[in-house]
């Protein structure tokens, strides 16, 4: 017996393998939460595509065996991949490009009805065999409206393909045109699937076609975002605005942000009475103390720049004063008590409850407050 998809199984595990990869080494350094986020939602439904998929070609094979409900089934968790997979490509360019739709949080529903319905559709076509059936000899058959599942499909990558095509033509930056393109070039998938599924039948071109571009995606996002701090591994100041934007367009009564400026005091006289060296190592071990503190209340940290730091974190029931108390008590807990100085910090803290404060606005205001604990610090020790 020959297992004509066996080259195929072998050929998705691989797919399999490299995607699992990519998904395992995403972090919010890549870009903004949310794109991060949506880029992240695409490979998992790549994945679940893959998994799926693996079982349709060891049934065709007559590997795998199994009822006429469960290979529907199967079949249609690999369609609902695939939209969804669209659906978050959409969002995805939506938010790395920044075009109009972003900004309408109203419409996010209706932007994602389309991928919901078709989603809907194909786990009822198990029944009804509305857009889909499996034939008598257990192999998938289109039906006769599977043209609305490739209406949705296309429809969320056509969009993102001529926006960015457009905006590459306007755009008289040689980086940012080439950004456009790269963009567009995802309809290169389902294009060349098209011409070439009916003769390369056992080959998974989808697959390979998405991993392409996937790990185009993945290397392009990392050129494009260097966003760490070098000297403290925090992020920096370009990732913090980034971050901060998306952050306050969310932000409101119910859902308040509270955002720390601080401040290493008399840092400059580490410098000077123990060289910059020793200033490095009090920038760090503030940078460690501020990373416990974001990882334990799930915040964002960045350097602001110089001596400054910022914590940017969700309300969540939490007050100003018990932060600032939980960054002092961490940071002493790392300090060598035998050193010649001990670093302390003065905080000022901005709770903010507007949706679409400017991060510069927001900004000011806790750094209003971090000028008033430095004054306090002054007054006590000098």
């Amino acid at each position: 017996m020959t297992y004509a998809y066996l080259p195929y199984v072998l050929t998705e595990v691989y797919c399999l393998i490299i995607g699992l990869t990519i998904l395992f080494s995403l972090n919010s350094n890549l870009g903004s939460e949310h794109e991060v986020k949506q880029l992240r939602y695409m490979i998992y439904s790549y994945i679940s595509m893959l998994v799926s998929d693996i079982f349709w070609a060891l049934m065709e094979d007559g590997l795998v065996v199994l009822p006429v409900y469960l290979n529907a089934f199967i079949n249609a968790v690999t369609l609902i991949s695939i939209s969804a997979g669209c659906y978050f490509w959409f969002r995805f360019i939506e938010d790395r490009t920044h075009f109009s739709l972003s900004s309408r949080r109203n419409l996010d529903t209706l932007i994602a009805l389309p991928m919901i319905i078709i989603a809907v559709m194909d786990l009822i076509s198990i029944f009804t065999q509305w857009l889909f059936y499996i034939d008598a000899d257990g192999h998938f058959q289109n039906s006769d409206l599977f043209f609305l599942q490739s209406i949705v499909n296309y429809s969320y990558l056509v969009i993102p393909t001529i926006l960015n095509l457009i905006k590459a033509s306007k755009s008289k930056l040689s980086h940012e045109k080439a950004e456009y393109l790269t963009y567009s070039l995802y309809m290169t998938p389902p294009i060349i699937t098209s011409i070439f599924e009916d003769t390369l039948t056992y080959v998974p071109l989808l697959a390979l076609n998405i991993l392409m571009m996937v790990i185009i995606m993945f290397m392009k996002i990392q050129n494009l975002r260097i966003s760490n701090d070098a000297l403290t591994g925090l992020n920096n100041r370009r990732r913090l605005n980034s971050f901060l934007s998306e952050k306050l367009s969310k932000t409101s009564e119910s859902n308040p942000l509270l955002i720390f400026i601080i401040d290493i005091n008399d840092f400059k006289s580490i410098n000077d009475q123990y060289g910059h060296i020793e200033g490095d190592h009090a920038l760090q071990l503030f940078s460690s103390a501020l990373k416990t503190v974001a990882s334990e209340c799930f915040a964002f940290a960045a350097r602001y720049g110089g001596d400054e730091f910022c914590l940017v974190m969700n309300q969540s029931g939490r007050k100003c004063d018990e932060i600032k108390d939980k960054i002092n008590q961490t940071l002493a807990d790392l300090q060598d008590k035998d050193k010649k100085y001990i670093v302390t910090v003065s905080i000022g803290c901005a709770l903010c409850t507007q949706v679409d404060e400017m991060p510069e606005s927001v900004l000011r205001r806790a750094d209003k407050m971090l000028y008033e604990s430095k004054k306090q610090w002054h007054d006590r020790n000098h």
